[in-house]
């Protein structure tokens, strides 16, 4: 049974518990560096690349893919990753996904795997592909991919493990949905999505702190505390408050708010937090019109009318 990942925190459909740390980094003058991760993160769960934002957004690092120099693979020109371009539309549980990639010899090389959630995000186009109105795709056209595909770890130790849905689990103007689901690993829920990647993991701090704000030094985002009597407002309010703080500041993309948010967000770098609250992006949900993705500490995502009230994250 599949569960939509909206909750922020607890119960059989949230997502990953609130990491209450993060790794220390090294220090210097005037700022401060919090760890390259979250407590127990591995290397590819963490956005180690510029995070790629739909193509009509008129954001940076717009989503680039080369289908021709290898065939049957698909290069991200943003970052770097090399992705199966026709991983079927067959489900597995998650054992057998994780076993299917680490298996896998295709196209010269065998080091595939199962993707982390993050990069699987890094695919995710929040305006879909309406080839198909009634089962729009959150992904680009170039790949030849449907559905929900399993992600490499387990949400916590309650048997559960995550996918994204391409579809946004069906999203609707009479329906709750989520860029993740839940599910029994043991369940035959999900696709195999095999990834591989050529480039080294960085070792070096992952941010560097300067008062309110902080650089991501793997994605190139600065993020940007607004003032507590602001932190939390509707939606148009939020895009003011941004706008306000000058250089360029904004709302970020669905893409871009996850890229804090997963695994989990890190406390040193971005402290006093609440575990259940959820932050506005600028990604419309097409499905649902007036609203917007938001997500929370671990990844949790729905979609929100302008009204509703939530954390207000600026980056530039």
């Amino acid at each position: 049974m599949l569960a939509a990942v909206i909750s922020a925190c607890g119960g059989s459909d949230a997502a990953e518990p609130a990491n209450p740390g993060g790794s220390a980094g090294a220090s210097g003058s005037g700022s401060s560096n919090a760890g390259a991760s979250g407590l127990g993160a591995q290397p590819s769960d963490i956005a180690q690349w510029p995070m790629p934002n739909s193509p009509d957004s008129g954001l940076p690092n717009s989503q680039s893919y080369d289908a021709a120099t290898t065939p049957g693979v698909v290069h991200d020109a943003v970052t770097g990753l090399n992705w199966l371009q026709s991983p079927g539309s067959e489900l597995y549980s998650r054992a057998d996904a994780l076993s299917l990639c680490d298996q896998l010899s295709f196209a010269g090389s065998d080091d595939w795997r199962l993707p982390s959630f993050i990069e699987l995000v890094s695919l995710f186009n929040a305006a879909p592909n309406e080839a198909d109105p009634l089962t729009p795709l959150y992904i680009s056209p170039v790949f030849e991919a449907k559905g929900r595909y399993w992600t490499a770890p387990s949400l916590s130790a309650n048997g559960l493990g995550r996918l994204l849905d391409f579809t946004a689990d069906g999203c609707s103007a009479v329906m709750a949905c989520s860029v993740g689901v839940a599910a029994k690993v043991d369940e035959v829920l999900g696709g195999a999505f095999c990834v591989r990647t050529d480039a080294p993991w960085p070792t070096s701090a992952r941010y560097e702190t300067n008062g309110d704000q902080v650089k991501d030094l793997r994605t190139g985002l600065t993020w940007i505390t607004v003032a507590a009597n602001v932190q939390t407002s509707g939606y148009e309010d939020a895009v003011s408050t941004c706008k306000a703080v000058g250089n360029g500041a904004r709302l970020p993309s669905i893409n871009e708010a996850l890229s804090i948010l997963v695994p989990n967000l890190v406390s040193k770098a971005f402290p006093r937090w609440p575990d259940s609250a959820f932050a506005w992006s600028s990604s419309q949900v097409p499905a649902v019109p007036g609203s917007h993705w938001v997500a929370a500490i671990g990844g949790a995502t729905r979609a929100d009318a302008a009204d509703s009230h939530n954390r207000v994250q600026c980056v530039r």
